[in-house]
C-alpha cells in the first residue's frame, strides 16, 4: 500500500485479509484519481461501494452512459445534481431530447425551457 502497489495489496487481502479489500479498492481508486486516471478509478470505486466517487470519476472521464447507469441506482436526492450535470452535457452537444429528459429528472423544468429558447 505504501508503495502504491495496490494490485498486490488487493490480491493479498483477498486471500488473507478479506475485510480490508473494500478499503483498499477505494484507496486504489483515490490514488488513480490523483494520477488523472479516471477511467481506471471508476471500477475500483464500484468495487468499494463508493458510488458517488464512481459517478464523479465517470463524469470526469466523460463516460456519460456509465455515469447515467450509476446515477440511476441512487436515491433521487443523491441523483438530482448529477442528472443536472449530465443534462448540461447533452445540451452542450445538442442532444436536446436527452438533455430534456435529464433536466426533468433533475427537477429543473425551467432549464428545459431556457435550453429550447
Amino acid at each position: 500500500m505504501k508503495g502504491s502497489s495496490f494490485r498486490k495489496a488487493v490480491d493479498l487481502s483477498r486471500r488473507y485479509f478479506k475485510n480490508k479489500v473494500v478499503l483498499l479498492e477505494e484507496q486504489w481508486g483515490d490514488y488513480l484519481v490523483t494520477q488523472k486516471q479516471m477511467d481506471a478509478a471508476i471500477n475500483h470505486f464500484i468495487e468499494a461501494g463508493s458510488n458517488q466517487k464512481a459517478i464523479e470519476a465517470a463524469i470526469s472521464a466523460r463516460q456519460w452512459s456509465k455515469a447515467e447507469n450509476l446515477v440511476a441506482s441512487q436515491s433521487p436526492d443523491v441523483a438530482r445534481p448529477y442528472y443536472r450535470i449530465i443534462a448540461k452535457h447533452y445540451a452542450d452537444v445538442r442532444q436536446l431530447e436527452n438533455a430534456e429528459k435529464f433536466f426533468l429528472k433533475a427537477g429543473s423544468p425551467n432549464e428545459v425551457f431556457e435550453m429550447y429558447t
